[in-house]
């Protein structure tokens, strides 16, 4: 199939759809390495196009964005040229295999996409949520006034490790506490829980 690419005259003599493949392959894998390139190199950054598609919502993800349209056109297009040139199909079943294929690409292109936009989005919590939750120390947390430690407790249905304050004396590591107030700072006050 390679060698056929390189030569015009004989993609043309194998017909008009065979060339519309070739151009779709050629195009295709070209704009999609360019893509990948600058989402690699330059994180997208002003590049990224996809929201053009698929609007601002933080849970919505496009089946039409750039990357996978273009995973679609190169997809088909090497499909297409394999059904026409390798496996010798007619213009009718390559154009199916070829769509199919494209379409599958797509969506896997898709896919992607969405997942890897769902690992850089940022977990919020609610500070607040952990008052009243009882954890345990993790970094010893020094007396009241004299800095912070750290513990291990549930904020936002979630285990956490956060900065924290004694309201009392020194508690060593490992010590069973309650959460009794938060502050400004994302930290938490706390008092042992033998209280």
């Amino acid at each position: 199939m390679f060698e056929s690419l390189f030569n015009w005259s004989e993609l043309v003599s194998q017909g008009v759809d065979v060339v519309v493949y070739a151009i779709l392959a050629g195009v295709g894998t070209l704009f999609f390495l360019v893509r990948l390139a600058a989402n690699a190199f330059l994180g997208g950054g002003d590049l990224d196009m996809d929201t053009e598609f698929h609007g601002d919502s933080d849970h919505a993800f496009g089946v039409f964005s750039l990357l996978s349209i273009l995973a679609f056109f190169m997809a088909a297009g090497w499909m297409g040229l394999a059904c026409r040139l390798d496996w010798a199909l007619g213009r009718v079943p390559s154009a199916f295999i070829a769509s199919g294929f494209g379409f599958v690409m797509m969506l896997a292109a898709s896919g992607l996409t969405y997942l890897t936009r769902r690992l850089n989005q940022e977990s919020g919590y609610d500070i607040e949520t952990a008052r009243g939750v009882t954890g345990r120390v993790y970094l010893s947390i020094p007396a009241k006034g004299t800095g912070q430690g750290q513990v291990e407790v549930s904020v936002s249905g979630r285990k956490k490790i956060i900065r924290a304050s004694s309201n009392g004396d020194e508690i060593p590591a490992f010590t069973e506490v309650k959460v009794i107030g938060t502050k400004d700072d994302e930290s938490v006050i706390v008092e042992p829980t033998g209280l």
